[in-house]
């Protein structure tokens, strides 16, 4: 007689990597493909509310789903959860074939396949797609320390305080996030007025909050600053969608996120083994220091660069971003 299969069986733990890297290779879609959808389905005027909106949604069925997932691994067994995640997927794969089958086709003759190093040229020469592209890299090492590993180790070192602690302060983050989705929905034309200039003020005011969540004593104070930091970045994430919707052709939407991600993906796991190592060469607070530091050095990166500070989103006419002239791409970047 066959033992009934347990997650100590190998042959499980060989189903279990091969559902995880399912669901990460599934999920890699999503981003690159609800960014080229959403401009389909609205107006330009509607960008920053509509990415406001999305943004709330995931973010509280996200924060839901902490709860929820905490529930499921307590009284269901993992074969199950594993099935319900499926067919999550599939229930949402069902409900994308419906968005999609509503929006407008593009006119005119389709455009011939681009090629991901070809758009990874034009990444280059658009100086806002290239900055942005820029911030992100820094910022993704920055966003390391928010980790498990690494949150978990600074509210035991530094705060002196157990997991529970650990997640209220996960819970803080989210929480904000909730908030500063909310609030770009509410003040969008003001963020469609000041889209350069959010992305810029997001970033000083991470490093800000960061270096004093870095030095903060008291686990209340870090609790408030992790509060604080939801809205900012999220805000940040919702003008510098619109950045790229709005700087991009509709038909290279898709492969120019995907190819972003191409490039972000494997620096934000090289990030958690950096940061990992200097935590463990230093000291936590330390690293969240330099993280701090991160987020500061994106900002100059931002009011460093001119297109990026003059950038306004305008609903009406053309985008006003241009990507540079040869002569121009020649000379360093400045």
């Amino acid at each position: 007689m066959i033992p009934p299969l347990s997650w100590q069986h190998p042959a499980a733990l060989i189903l279990l990597l091969v559902a995880l890297f399912v669901f990460s290779f599934i999920g890699a879609w999503y981003s690159p493909l609800r960014f080229a959808l959403l401009p389909l389905l609205v107006s330009r005027d509607e960008y920053v509310r509509a990415n406001g909106t999305t943004s709330l949604i995931h973010q509280v069925l996200q924060f839901a789903g902490w709860a929820a997932g905490g529930l499921l691994v307590s009284h269901v067994a993992a074969p199950a959860i594993l099935g319900i995640a499926s067919g999550g997927f599939l229930l949402s794969g069902l409900l994308s074939k419906r968005i999609a089958s509503k929006g407008q086709p593009a006119s005119g003759k389709p455009r011939p396949a681009r090629l991901v190093v070809p758009l990874w040229k034009k990444m280059y020469q658009i100086p806002l797609i290239r900055t942005i592209t820029l911030m992100d890299l820094l910022e993704t090492l920055a966003n390391a320390i928010w980790s498990t590993a690494l949150l978990l180790a600074f509210t035991k070192t530094v705060l002196g305080k157990n997991e529970e602690w650990w997640g209220l302060l996960n819970g803080a983050y989210f929480i904000g996030a909730v908030i500063g989705s909310y609030a770009a929905v509410s003040a969008a034309k003001l963020l469609q007025r000041k889209t350069g200039i959010m992305i810029g003020v997001s970033a000083f005011c991470m490093g800000i909050l960061t270096a004093l969540f870095a030095l903060s004593p008291l686990p209340i104070v870090a609790f408030l600053l992790c509060l604080g930091m939801g809205p900012f970045y999220q805000i940040r994430d919702i003008c510098q969608e619109t950045v790229l919707q709005d700087a991009l052709e509709e038909a290279e939407r898709a492969p120019m996120l995907a190819a972003r991600e191409a490039i972000l993906a494997p620096w934000a796991g090289m990030s958690y083994v950096i940061m990992g190592y200097l935590a463990d060469l230093t000291s936590i607070a330390t690293v969240y220091l330099l993280a701090a530091g991160l987020y500061l050095f994106s900002f100059v990166l931002f009011v460093s660069q001119s297109a990026a500070r003059a950038y306004r989103f305008s609903p009406d006419p053309p985008s006003p971003v241009q990507t540079e002239s040869p002569a121009k791409r020649d000379k360093p970047a400045s």
